[in-house]
């Protein structure tokens, strides 16, 4: 298993419990709403997936994601807080068969580009 090297490990914890531990500004319930995603298998899968990923890089998952419960008015269900990092993660975690998905990973790609 190949892990990210110490100084840049130690570089991603230091930057997510300055900046991310606090400001967890989104909800997994409400990104997979606007993916038009709204099979709960599916959804587990793209949250093992994204966790997984912090797993094989040995960083702290709670930094990114907090389980919540919420209520809609008429139910209470549980739903997860998460990071601008780990919002892009679910995102890329997505099946891109889905237009929505694949509009939003094409987004995140371009961003992060140099063109």
């Amino acid at each position: 298993m190949q892990t990210l090297d110490q100084p840049l490990k130690n570089s991603v914890i230091k930057y997510q419990k300055k900046y991310v531990a606090v400001k967890l500004p989104y909800f997994v319930s409400e990104i997979m709403q606007s993916l038009a995603i709204d099979d709960n298998e599916e959804i587990d899968a793209i949250l093992i997936r994204a966790f997984n990923t912090y797993n094989i890089l040995q960083l702290p998952i709670k930094l990114n994601f907090k389980k919540v419960f919420r209520c809609d008015g008429k139910m209470l269900f549980s739903d997860w807080k998460i990071s601008k990092l780990a919002s892009y993660l679910i995102i890329i975690n997505c099946n891109p068969n889905n237009v929505l998905v694949a509009k939003a990973q094409l987004y995140f790609a371009l961003r992060n580009t140099n063109h």
